[in-house]
C-alpha cells in the first residue's frame, strides 16, 4: 500500500515539472520574439521612445572646445598701438634619457654646451643652468628667467637646434612703448579658463577698468571627426579696441621732462597730467615712480595710481577754491589789508612761509605770495558751514568716476576751527589729481566742471565701427561766470606780480598768459606735520591761455631730496614750458596758435660754431657752455618740436663766457646758469635788461651774476 502511493506521488511531481518546464519554455519564447522584434525596430528605424538613436551615437564621438577671444587693442588718440597681443614661452628640458624621436635622442645630450647657449639669451647664470641640466631628473624647468620668453629669445633659441629644450606657448600682452602711460595703461595677468585654456585678465589701469570690452566673449565650436562647425549660439565675439585720449606725441614729451625732474631732484613721487580745459580730456600724464608692463620691473604690491588713487594734502592750490567760495559770496575784498605772518586759533598757530617779515599785505596779496594767515582769515569771514559747502560743491570728497579702478573720494579733517581754517589752504584736506583738475575746470568754463576722461572711443576690430564714444560729462556749476573769471584774473595776478609765486611759469615771450597757482603741503606721519622743504609736497595747477583756457595742467613732486635749481618752481617749470607750448603749437584744436613752431635740428657731434649757426638760421636762440671743439649735448632734442625764438642751450669743452642776456625770461637765465655752474641773482620781473657781468666775460669757479628784470611795454 505505501509503494503503490509513493508510485502515485512520483507521477504527480514528474508531470507538474513537465508542465513547469513548458511554461518556462514558452515564456522564454515570448521574450525572445518580444526583443528580437524590439532589435529589429530599433536596427530598421534607428529609434527608440522617439528619441533618435543616430543623434545620441553622434553625440558620444562628438567634441566641443573653446574658442578664445582675441583682446582688443589699446590706441593713443593718434591711433599708435599702445597695448597688442602677443605670445610669451616658458622653457624647460627633458633629462629622460628614454625619450628618443625616430631613434634619436629628444633629451638634453650636452649640458654643458647646452648651458652655455642659454645663458646669454636668458641672461642667466650659465653655472645654475648647468648644474640645473645635470641634475638626475627625467625633466626640470629652469627658473624664472626660463620663463615668459619673448617672440625674440624663443626664435633665438629655436634657432640653436637644442635637443631636449622644450616651450610651451601662452598668451601674451605687448606694450611697444614700455613704460609709456604704463599707469594709464595698466596691465594684465595670464589666468587659467573653465576648460585649462590661458587667457588674459585685466588687473590695472585701462587694462582692468575695460577688461570686459576689451576682452571679447570665448566661442564653441563642434567637431565630429574632421567636420568642426561653429556653435551658432555661442560665436566668439574678439574684444573691443578701445581709443584713449592720450595724444602721443605729448605724452612722449612729458615722459622725457618728467625723468629729467625725477632724476634730478630724486623726489620719492613725482605726477603731472594735462587736461583739455573745455572736455576733460586727458591728453598727458605720467608718475614716478613708473613700471615697465613687459616686465613688470618697478611694480610692487603697493602700486597706486596718482591721478584717482593715494589722495594727499594738496597745500596751496585749495587757495583757489576758497577765493572763489569768497568771490561768490561776496566776501572777497582784495584791497583790505590784514596782519601777515602768524594767526591764534584757540591756542594752535596758523603761519606763512614766507615767516613773519611781510607785515601788513592786502587780501589780493595774500593770494598772489600764499599767505596762509590771509586764507584762514577768509575762511572765518564766510564761516565754516558756508565754506564746507563749497567743499561740497566742488565734489572733494567724492570719486569722479573717471575711467580707473580703485578710485579714493578723500578726506577731511573739519570738526576743530583750526582743521576748518587749515582747510581753506589745502591742509587737513585730502584729494586727488582728478579731483584737482575737475574742480579747476570750472573756472576755464564759466563755472561749470568737467569730469576728466580717458577713452575716446571704443571700436569693432573687424567692421571699424565705433561700439561707444567718450563725451564731455558736465558734472555740476560750483560758482557763477562772473566768479570764474575773477578767478582767473586773480590767477593771472599769481604769475604777473613781481612777488607771485608761480612768476617762473610766465609764456608772455610766446604769446601767451598764464593763469596759475603753486602750492606747498607739508607731509603729516602719526599725526604730526614734517618739517623742511624736502618733506613737502611741491606743485602748480596752470591753466592756458589765462582768460579763455584751453589746457590744465597739473604737476606734483613729492618730499624732493635735492634741489637742482634756486626755487622748486623753476623745476617744474623745466616741465610745464615745453610741454604746455607743446600742446598749444601741436594740438588738434579748432583753435591754432599763431606761434611758429619749427623742428629742432640735431646738432650734436657738429663743430659749436657750425651747430650754433645751423639752430640760429632756423631761428632759434643759442648760447653755449664750452667754446670749442663738437657739441656734446643740446637742450632741446632734435627732431623734438618748439617756439621759434626759444633758447637752445649747447654744450662743449673749453672755457664758457657770459651771453648778452639781453631780453632773456628768468627761466632761460636760471636755466644757463645751472648749466654752466653760474650762481645767479635775480630781481625784479620780465626779461632781462642788466647784467653785473659784461657779455663775452670767461667765467671763473664760484662765479655769481646779478641781473635785473623789467616788464616789457
Amino acid at each position: 500500500m505505501k509503494q503503490s502511493k509513493r508510485r502515485q506521488l512520483g507521477k504527480k511531481i514528474t508531470g507538474n515539472a513537465r508542465l513547469f518546464g513548458g511554461l518556462l519554455g514558452l515564456f522564454a519564447l515570448i521574450i525572445i520574439v518580444v526583443m528580437g522584434g524590439r532589435l529589429f525596430q530599433i536596427a530598421g528605424f534607428k529609434s527608440v521612445n522617439n528619441h533618435d538613436l543616430s543623434a545620441a551615437t553622434r553625440l558620444t564621438f562628438m567634441q566641443k572646445s573653446t574658442v578664445p577671444a582675441t583682446r582688443g587693442q589699446i590706441l593713443s588718440s593718434n591711433g599708435s598701438v599702445l597695448a597688442d597681443n602677443s605670445t610669451v614661452y616658458d622653457m624647460y628640458a627633458v633629462l629622460d634619457k628614454k625619450q628618443k624621436v625616430n631613434g634619436k635622442p629628444d633629451y638634453v645630450t650636452d649640458p654643458k654646451s647646452t648651458a652655455a647657449a642659454l645663458a646669454p639669451i636668458l641672461g642667466a647664470d650659465e653655472n645654475d643652468l648647468y648644474e640645473q641640466l645635470s641634475s638626475n631628473k627625467l625633466q626640470v624647468e629652469l627658473g624664472t628667467k626660463a620663463k615668459n620668453l619673448s617672440v625674440d629669445q624663443y626664435n633665438q633659441i629655436k634657432k640653436l637646434k637644442l635637443t631636449g629644450i622644450k616651450f610651451t606657448a601662452q598668451p601674451a600682452r605687448y606694450y611697444p612703448n614700455n613704460r609709456m602711460a604704463s599707469h594709464i595703461i595698466g596691465l594684465t595677468n595670464s589666468v587659467t579658463n573653465k576648460v585649462g585654456q590661458k587667457t588674459l585678465n585685466g588687473v590695472l589701469g585701462i587694462e582692468a577698468f575695460k577688461n570686459t570690452t576689451l576682452r571679447g566673449k570665448d566661442g564653441l565650436t563642434t567637431s565630429l571627426g574632421a567636420d568642426v562647425q561653429q556653435d551658432k549660439k555661442n560665436q566668439v565675439k574678439n574684444g573691443d579696441n578701445v581709443t584713449l585720449t592720450i595724444d602721443e606725441k605729448l605724452q612722449a614729451t612729458l615722459e622725457n621732462r618728467m625723468d629729467v625732474l625725477y632724476s634730478g631732484t630724486k623726489a620719492k613721487s613725482a605726477a603731472a597730467f594735462v587736461m583739455e580745459a573745455k572736455t576733460g580730456k586727458i591728453v598727458a600724464a605720467t608718475q614716478r615712480p613708473n613700471f615697465d608692463p613687459n616686465t613688470q620691473d618697478g611694480l610692487s604690491d603697493a602700486w597706486e595710481n596718482m591721478l584717482n588713487q593715494g589722495a594727499f594734502e594738496p597745500g596751496s592750490t585749495m587757495k583757489t577754491i576758497t577765493l572763489a567760495a569768497a568771490i561768490q559770496e561776496k566776501k572777497w575784498q582784495p584791497d583790505s589789508t590784514y596782519q601777515s605772518g602768524t594767526l591764534d586759533i584757540n591756542g594752535q598757530k596758523v603761519t606763512d612761509a614766507f615767516g613773519n617779515n611781510a607785515g601788513t599785505l592786502t587780501y589780493r596779496q595774500a593770494y598772489e605770495r600764499s599767505s596762509n594767515v590771509g586764507f584762514a582769515k577768509i575762511e572765518q569771514s564766510l564761516g565754516a558751514k558756508t565754506w564746507k559747502s563749497y567743499i561740497d560743491r566742488f565734489h572733494f570728497l567724492k570719486k569722479t568716476g573717471m575711467e580707473l579702478p580703485n578710485e579714493q573720494a578723500g578726506s577731511i579733517s573739519f570738526e576743530q576751527p583750526i582743521d576748518q581754517a587749515n582747510t581753506s589752504y589745502g591742509q587737513a584736506i585730502r584729494t586727488t589729481p582728478a579731483q584737482m583738475l575737475q574742480a579747476y575746470s570750472a573756472f576755464a568754463n564759466k563755472g561749470t566742471m568737467v569730469k576728466p576722461y580717458l577713452v575716446q572711443k571704443t571700436t569693432d576690430p573687424l567692421t571699424g565701427k565705433t561700439t561707444s564714444t567718450g563725451k564731455t560729462t558736465k558734472v555740476g556749476t560750483p560758482v557763477s561766470a562772473s566768479t570764474a573769471k575773477e578767478v582767473l584774473k586773480n590767477m593771472e595776478g599769481v604769475v604777473n606780480a613781481d612777488d607771485g609765486t608761480a612768476k617762473q611759469y610766465s609764456l608772455s615771450d610766446a604769446g601767451y598768459q598764464v593763469a596759475a597757482k603753486t602750492g606747498t603741503a607739508q607731509i603729516a606721519e602719526n599725526g604730526k606735520y614734517l618739517d623742511g622743504l624736502t618733506n613737502a609736497i611741491h606743485s602748480v595747477m596752470a591753466l592756458v591761455p589765462g582768460d579763455n583756457p584751453r589746457y590744465i595742467m597739473y604737476i606734483v613732486v613729492r618730499q624732493p631730496q635735492v634741489f637742482p635749481d634756486a626755487n622748486i618752481q623753476i623745476t617744474l617749470n623745466n616741465v610745464f614750458r615745453p610741454v604746455m607750448l607743446q600742446a598749444l603749437n601741436d594740438g588738434d584744436s579748432t583753435v591754432k596758435s599763431a606761434t611758429k613752431t619749427i623742428q629742432v635740428p640735431d646738432v650734436r657731434g657738429q663743430e659749436i660754431e657750425a651747430a650754433s649757426k645751423t639752430l640760429t638760421d632756423a631761428g632759434m636762440k643759442v648760447a653755449t657752455v664750452g667754446s670749442k671743439g663738437k657739441v656734446t649735448a643740446q637742450s632741446i632734442k632734435g627732431g623734438q618740436s618748439a617756439v621759434k625764438g626759444q633758447l637752445v642751450l649747447l654744450s662743449a669743452k673749453g672755457s664758457t663766457t657770459v651771453p648778452d642776456f639781453s631780453g632773456w625770461s628768468q627761466n632761460e637765465v636760471l636755466s644757463w646758469g645751472y648749466l654752466a655752474g653760474v650762481k645767479i641773482k635775480l630781481s625784479g620781473s620780465g626779461y632781462a635788461e642788466k647784467q653785473s657781468v659784461k657779455a663775452g666775460t670767461v667765467i671763473k669757479n664760484q662765479q655769481s651774476i646779478e641781473l635785473t628784470f623789467k616788464e616789457k611795454d
